[in-house]
């Protein structure tokens, strides 16, 4: 070929380096480039907490092309400046890395591990976050498993129950959970719907047929962390899930729609459980709050007729909790607005309220059989509750919906007259939508972990959660 000009010369030129970079990039393809970073260093643990007593983090470390590490570089990312250099003789094919957290260091922060080799190229860095809070706080909160319903097709969470299938429950809500005997729980939920139930993200909430006002679970799951476990359901002679609390379902508004169980309690070798009888959802209008009692570990149940609270009374929602010889009762008026009371009562006499004690806050005394001497010992807006004593933190923790923060409240007090503690977040309603009931389980009561049921409202089903507690305590001396 004869060239014309210099611009066809030029235009050649080009030509045949663009082809040599397209042959140069096919040759090269699949092959590493020698001098990218490499997951030299890996760990098993990378959130670290520090040693209460000594303030020292530490992992182990493993490497992948140790002999050819000059040495390790730890930087901080967060707080103030920070390197140390650990050369190559000190480190081991398993080796503990260790850092002392100080004072000045930020409630959260990173340290970065690089490897520098011989031939002087670096690894890629290791990241550890630390976790350097201190005193008592909510450390981790999650979702274990669904407890009732069907699973959504995006849905990745165990749900070793299909109560759907196996007792008619396709929705439902609440979970309200009581030790009945040692090891042996029962469970009560609220409105329910059969297995025809589908969750509608247009219209959430209660829908389908086979409608009961509450249903009732039993379990002796005693291992939560791959979700809750029924043993059996108090069923009618076709295996369905029963009612209860009797509900008259008239939903006109203006008489008996539905009892809704708000609490149960096993006293004096009885099982109890508080509910409220609603006239209409607008409002939240009650005609009354009761109790129905079992004698026979929940087989059948009665009412009982005796025990009337108001459609006022500040204990038309509550929760119970035993301790020190005592059923304490926490208790608000039906709905989410109101502020809560204490009440407390031996356990032979919870179906005589003229027994029962009211914690009068401003006298500091107990007050016997006026309800209307109970002062408020939580100043919020209290929705649906429940409270235990955890005997390793050795505190009073309640939780309970809170309709302005859109979330799961949880405080704690060292006596349960208070003071309560400023509010901490289990769950909120930005990630878990239309949320509300919180239920411990009994299991809650020692050790770290605060499992508890909640509730969303779609898709209207029940869900197990968990809360890891931590106390940390002081920040120990330097």
């Amino acid at each position: 070929m004869k060239l014309k000009d210099t611009k066809e010369w030029t235009l050649c030129i080009v030509f045949i380096i663009c082809c040599t970079s397209v042959l140069n990039a096919c040759n090269k393809e699949n092959v590493p480039d020698p001098s990218a970073p490499v997951d030299e260093i890996t760990s098993s643990e990378s959130d670290l907490v520090p040693d209460r007593k000594t303030r020292v983090v530490s992992a182990i470390l493993n490497f992948e092309k140790l002999d050819d590490i000059d040495y390790l570089m730890v930087r901080k990312s967060g707080g103030d400046s920070y390197s140390v250099k650990i050369s190559r003789e000190e480190l081991s094919p398993s080796y503990r890395f260790s850092y002392t957290v100080r004072k000045s260091d930020p409630e959260s922060f990173h340290l970065l591990l690089s490897a520098y080799y011989k031939d002087g190229s670096e690894s890629k860095a290791l990241s550890l976050h630390i976790d350097n809070r201190w005193g008592f706080f909510v450390r981790k909160v999650s979702r274990i498993a669904r407890v009732t319903g069907r699973s959504m097709a995006d849905e990745s969470y165990p749900n070793p129950n299909q109560t759907a299938t196996r007792w008619n429950v396709g929705g439902t809500d609440l979970g309200i959970i009581w030790e009945m005997q040692e090891g042996k729980y029962g469970i009560f939920f609220g409105d329910t719907y059969g297995s025809d139930f589908v969750p509608k993200q247009a219209s959430p909430g209660p829908n389908g047929g086979s409608w009961r006002c509450n249903v009732l679970a039993f379990s002796d799951d005693h291992d939560l962390d791959d979700g809750l476990s029924f043993s059996a359901m108090a069923t009618d002679q076709g295996g369905n899930a029963r009612e209860i609390v009797y509900g008259g379902k008239d939903d006109s508004g203006n008489g008996d729609w539905t009892s809704i169980p708000t609490a149960a309690i096993r006293a004096d070798g009885v099982d109890y459980v508080h509910y409220f009888n609603l006239k209409n959802w607008t409002g939240w209008i009650t005609n009354y709050s009761g109790m129905y009692k079992s004698v026979d570990n929940g087989l059948t149940w009665t009412k009982c007729e005796q025990i009337v609270f108001s459609s006022d009374s500040p204990f038309g929602q509550g929760g119970y909790f035993k301790k020190d010889g005592y059923v304490y009762m926490i208790g608000t008026r039906t709905g989410r607005d109101s502020e809560a009371s204490l009440a407390r009562f031996r356990e032979p006499d919870i179906e005589d309220r003229n027994r029962y004690e009211y914690w009068d806050g401003v006298a500091g005394r107990w007050i016997t059989g006026d309800e209307d001497k109970a002062t408020p010992v939580i100043r919020d807006k209290v929705g649906e509750l429940s409270f235990i004593y955890n005997e390793k933190h050795e505190k009073w923790i309640i939780a309970y919906f809170n309709a302005d923060r859109y979330n799961i409240t949880m405080r704690t007090a060292e006596h349960i007259t208070g003071l309560w503690s400023e509010p901490y977040e289990l769950a909120s309603g930005k990630e878990y939508a239309q949320l509300y009931g919180s239920y411990f389980h009994p299991l809650s009561v020692s050790g770290d972990n605060l499992y508890f049921l909640m509730s969303m409202w779609m898709p209207y089903n029940v869900f197990l959660m968990k809360c890891e507690l931590a106390d940390m305590g002081r920040f120990p001396d330097e």
